[in-house]
């Protein structure tokens, strides 16, 4: 049995409006994701963002960062493997982690609002490839779901983030009243902010490297949190905003 530690929540473009990668910033989140000692990062990018595209095929397709591919979802870098991923805003402006592999990712609409969680799970489920849904601060103001036996009929599980660690134990209450899993995303958007919340999972085989099919098969995970996550939360926050004002 093998432990994994996995950021299932980060971002590497520094805003929706960014239109291309910037690789050497991207350099920076793995080198500090080695660090940390994550096993591997999920590239949940908002899907409507300008550069998801071109960000994921970089990644997966062109291999930008100069790492190898472990069968088609997994590129390994600076010891750490990148699974594909995305993040999007339901109907019900809920937001939610998809997790699967990259020709499902890039097949799916892009615009907020696109998908109810019932549409999007009937579609990837047609696909009859493997996935997962989590949902992402699903407490948050403006992103509630207040349904949540739908959350239960198709959530796989919900995410204790790392920006809203003052509400940790609703959304752990939440997981067990759903009898769901939870999950740690730091929703970093910048290096300082990777691996403040993670999830753990445990494999049966010991076989490296960690791959996006264990991530995919798995249904027992549970959440970790760095105990300084909510000073590594606003220096990111401080940091991002400086740089988007250059």
């Amino acid at each position: 049995m093998t432990t994994r530690c996995v950021d299932t929540h980060v971002h590497l473009l520094l805003s929706k409006r960014q239109s291309s990668p910037d690789w050497q910033a991207i350099g920076q989140v793995l080198e500090m994701a080695s660090i940390s000692g994550l096993d591997a990062l999920c590239i949940t990018e908002h899907i409507e963002a300008d550069g998801y595209a071109s960000l994921m095929q970089g990644l997966f397709v062109e291999n930008q960062m100069g790492g190898y591919l472990h069968g088609e979802n997994t590129l390994c870098v600076q010891g750490v493997c990148l699974f594909p991923a995305a993040e999007l805003e339901l109907a019900n402006k809920t937001n939610v982690g998809v997790h699967t592999d990259l020709q499902g990712l890039l097949a799916l609409e892009r615009s907020a609002g696109a998908y109810t969680l019932a549409a999007l799970h009937d579609r990837l489920k047609r696909r009859g490839k493997p996935f997962k849904l989590v949902a992402h601060h699903v407490l948050w103001p403006g992103k509630t779901c207040d349904d949540l036996e739908m959350l239960g009929r198709y959530i796989h599980a919900i995410e204790v983030p790392a920006k809203d660690m003052a509400n940790a134990p609703r959304y752990v209450a939440l997981a067990e009243a759903l009898k769901l899993a939870t999950t740690g995303g730091s929703d970093a958007h910048t290096f300082i902010q990777v691996g403040a919340g993670y999830t753990v999972f445990e494999q049966l085989s010991d076989a490296s490297p960690c791959t996006a099919e264990q991530w995919l098969s798995t249904r027992q995970s549970r959440h970790e949190h760095e105990p300084n996550t909510p000073r590594l939360v606003a220096m990111s926050n401080i940091y991002r905003q400086s740089l988007m004002n250059r």
